[in-house]
């Protein structure tokens, strides 16, 4: 065990030592790190690692104390974590930071996390990090009740600018943006050499990974390489569909980005794919989770299993450019922007929480605490001929700044984080 110490020590040393300090996710300032046990979720590229490390350099405790571990490496072919981390924790170890924990060579990763919580919470702190397809809440080892656990969506606009311009820009609630739109959009374009447009069309195409900060040349290509690495292990690691077919989910998943937002005739893409109609909604499902596809059903139906979406996304802007970038059609590219933002408020932890569907008319329905908004998405030019301008009602147009309070420009909805 003590050899294992020592090379997990030397690559934690790694880690840190080639972790970018000069910019931080804002959640790294809101989770709450005096917890026992905390889970980070969220889907590859979108700097779980790096806000582990940042974290770890925040404590500035000697690796005895406050260990980064990727449960990926070879070493946990041979040993258990549950053993390693009690030896850790009989040589003074307080952190433990756990990456990658669906990589986990074991099929005991939840198991085995449960018993720290249960036997050494008061002496040591777990982090773990692991891939938005886990199922923290139906983990057999039943987590939930343990875990206090977070989602990392990928960079919002206002992060990006902030890389781009080192500009100072808030962040402001849903509501509060629904609210007061033409205050709003009026204090930020007050500010000294702001100008939204031109870096949110850079946005839009290159600006939701984190490892755009590194290598915005390569960024395409690393996407694809991303895609192969979710479809071909990351979905076999984490999802209780071992048998996915990594090939057939890329063929889906081809047909999605190719024509966004797609409305799936499920008998004719089951033959085409050589699947059943109910793999073929259980694929999108597991696509959705690894948060590469978003599903949207209509106003008033039921979400079932096998309940048939009614129409497919990809998750974010940026991977239609990567995967079908002359399919990138601009009124796609607005929608899938502003359903994103509408997932990742979702998927923050709310007790209720909210509802998107797709309405009778317009573009998207957003239910939320007995509030319903209607938004439609469009050009600069867009009216609201289609949707009206009752209280609720919206229209979300590409433009610097508007002037009717139910005309809101779409780069505003990039500032919700």
């Amino acid at each position: 065990m003590e050899r294992a110490f020592i090379k997990l020590s030397a690559r934690h040393r790694a880690v840190l030592a080639s972790t970018p300090t000069q910019f931080q996710r804002y959640l790294l300032y809101e989770i709450n790190w005096s917890s026992a046990t905390i889970a980070i979720l969220g889907p590859r590229g979108v700097g779980k690692t790096t806000l582990l490390a940042q974290r770890l350099i925040d404590l500035d405790l000697p690796v005895n104390k406050a260990l980064y571990i990727d449960l990926g490496d070879l070493i946990f072919q041979d040993i258990k974590l549950i053993d390693f981390a009690e030896y850790f924790l009989e040589h003074g170890g307080q952190y433990l930071f756990l990456d990658e924990v669906h990589r986990y060579t074991h099929d005991t990763w939840a198991s085995e996390i449960k018993s720290l919580h249960d036997y050494y919470r008061d002496r040591l702190k777990v982090v773990f990090s692991g891939s938005s397809i886990l199922r923290i809440l139906d983990a057999s080892a039943d987590l939930s009740r343990r875990v206090h656990f977070y989602h990392l969506p990928g960079l919002s606009f206002r992060e990006y600018l902030v890389l781009k311009t080192n500009l100072s820009i808030p962040v402001y609630q849903l509501a509060e943006l629904l609210d007061h739109p033409s205050k709003i959009q009026s204090d930020l374009l007050d500010i000294p050499g702001f100008e939204p447009l031109p870096v949110f069309r850079q946005y839009l195409e290159r600006g939701y990974y984190g490892f755009v900060i590194e290598d915005e040349h390569g960024y395409y290509d690393q996407i694809n390489q991303m895609i192969q690495l979710v479809l071909g292990e990351d979905i076999a690691y984490a999802s209780n569909s071992k048998r996915a077919d990594a090939m057939k989910l890329s063929r889906l998943l081809q047909a999605v980005a190719s024509s966004t937002p797609f409305k799936p005739n499920i008998s004719k893409l089951a033959s085409r794919v050589e699947l059943g109609r109910n793999t073929v909604i259980e694929y999108f499902e597991i696509l959705e989770r690894a948060r590469v596809i978003s599903q949207v059903r209509a106003e008033g139906k039921g979400i079932s299993v096998l309940s048939k979406p009614d129409k497919l996304y990809m998750d974010n802007s940026n991977l239609i450019y990567a995967l079908a970038p002359q399919k990138a059609d601009i009124g796609s590219v607005r929608e899938t922007f502003f359903l994103n933002q509408l997932n990742n408020q979702k998927a923050r932890k709310l007790a209720f929480p909210p509802e998107i569907s797709l309405p009778k008319n317009g573009d998207f329905q957003y239910l939320y605490q007995g509030e319903r908004y209607i938004f439609e998405i469009g050009g600069p030019n867009k009216t609201a001929d289609q949707i009206g301008t009752n209280p609720g009602f919206y229209t979300v147009v590409d433009a610097k700044a508007t002037a009717a309070p139910h005309r809101i420009p779409l780069w505003l909805f990039g500032l919700l984080y």
